[in-house]
């Protein structure tokens, strides 16, 4: 494949999960009107944004097996359509209840993205690009929070927060259009069964489970900075939405280059017989002192400025987390459980956007702050960066000959 078609592939997927993202964090730049209005506390918010992620994690491994099944780009474009039924449905949602059930129904429709396009990725991208491949490609959901949060508050000064939504609608349909007409399906071979290969030889394979449960605190992170980003900068003293919403929209640009600068790193240790875990393991470790750093500023009331380079520390090191992962997990397995492997996968490391958010709104509840959250994370992602030292091979100070597979 020339190094145009596998580029131009990056960005339609780059693409796609941008307008994924507006839907997905709209509603954390809105709880301000929308607490208001349906008269929600912070524990029934942060469990009313755990929504998404019950249906999202549990369309993971569906969505891997209908991939598997009916095509890998079928089902990007109909996860894609549905998005914008759901965005639309939202904007019309009248109640807690209704508006709960409605964003399971937007966890649903975003996740057929991950167990699908990440198998493109994979059949699509040269093998000594894979850690930059799948690291640039999935920049999209950085970005994604950068506008998402940005013109969900912009919009939300200028509209109700159901507009915004009605808005949000349209960008999944242009990404649908554009993934059907210019993306491959990848080969056939790629997705057919393998009988040496049956699933349940990924369900017996201690470093899988142990990738994804490493997976779950950068997702517990992610997810807490972008749930309650806009009221963090509220403990500090900045109350105005549209400004609030700015700031916490920042964290999502630091997203391509972490993923860029990780993904080059990881591809060039795993060239110099090296592990790309050990990007992994830095960047978890250094999470530690950026999310601290946060509860020490949050619990000071300290300045605005210090709080956004902490949080862009912090997501930028986050970010860092995917590329290697992913590289490492797409060699775990041959394609015929590929789709499933990376769904299943994906739902692992998504307890965390459960959790994360949920655990961090019943504190600030508790306690009146969310400082003490933030030292949680910061405890939770020393403990991971140790674990990732335990992936197979081990860890060693020295370098060692590249083998030619896992």
């Amino acid at each position: 494949m020339s190094t145009r078609a596998y580029q131009t592939i990056w960005a339609l997927i780059v693409f796609a999960w941008i307008t994924n993202y507006l839907i997905r964090m709209a509603p954390n730049a809105l709880w301000p009107p929308i607490m208001a209005e349906l008269g929600l506390d912070y524990t029934l918010t942060g469990f009313l944004s755990t929504a998404f992620f019950y249906a999202y994690m549990g369309m993971q491994f569906p969505a891997g097996f209908l991939g598997d099944r009916f095509g890998r780009k079928r089902m990007l474009v109909a996860g894609l359509v549905l998005g914008s039924v759901s965005s639309l449905l939202t904007g019309l949602a009248g109640s807690f209840l209704t508006l709960f059930i409605v964003r399971l129904l937007t966890g649903a429709s975003q996740g057929f993205l991950f167990s699908n396009d990440r198998v493109i990725i994979a059949a699509t991208t040269p093998k000594d690009k894979m850690a930059l491949g799948q690291g640039i490609s999935f920049s999209g959901p950085g970005i994604g929070t950068t506008l998402g949060l940005l013109f969900a508050g912009a919009l939300g000064v200028l509209m109700p927060w159901r507009g915004v939504f009605f808005v949000f609608a349209v960008p999944p349909l242009l990404a649908a259009a554009l993934i059907w007409r210019l993306v491959p399906e990848p080969p056939h071979e790629a997705a057919a069964a393998g009988p040496s290969w049956p699933f349940r030889r990924v369900l017996r394979t201690p470093d899988f489970w142990l990738l994804g449960a490493i997976g779950i605190l950068p997702i517990f992170v992610q997810f807490t900075l972008a749930t309650w980003g806009a009221l963090f900068f509220a403990e500090v003293g900045i109350t105005d939405l549209g400004r609030s919403a700015s700031l916490a929209s920042l964290q999502g640009l630091v997203a391509p280059p972490g993923l860029l600068l990780s993904g080059l790193l990881a591809d060039r240790l795993q060239q110099r017989g090296l592990e790309r875990k050990l990007v992994i393991t830095a960047s978890q470790l250094l999470v530690v002192g950026a999310v601290a750093g946060m509860g020490l500023v949050i619990h000071a009331r300290g300045p605005a400025w210090l709080l956004t380079a902490l949080m862009l520390a912090a997501s930028f090191l986050v970010w860092c987390t995917w590329g290697p992962a992913y590289a490492i997990l797409g060699e775990m397995f041959p394609p015929s459980v590929l789709g499933k492997a990376f769904g299943l996968y994906n739902c692992t490391c998504f307890i965390g956007s459960i959790v994360g958010p949920l655990f961090t709104g019943a504190v600030k509840d508790l306690t009146g702050s969310f400082v003490a959250a933030l030292f949680a994370a910061a405890v939770l992602a020393a403990v991971s960066a140790l674990a990732t030292l335990a992936l197979r091979p081990a860890f060693r100070l020295s370098s060692r000959p590249k083998l030619a597979a896992r």
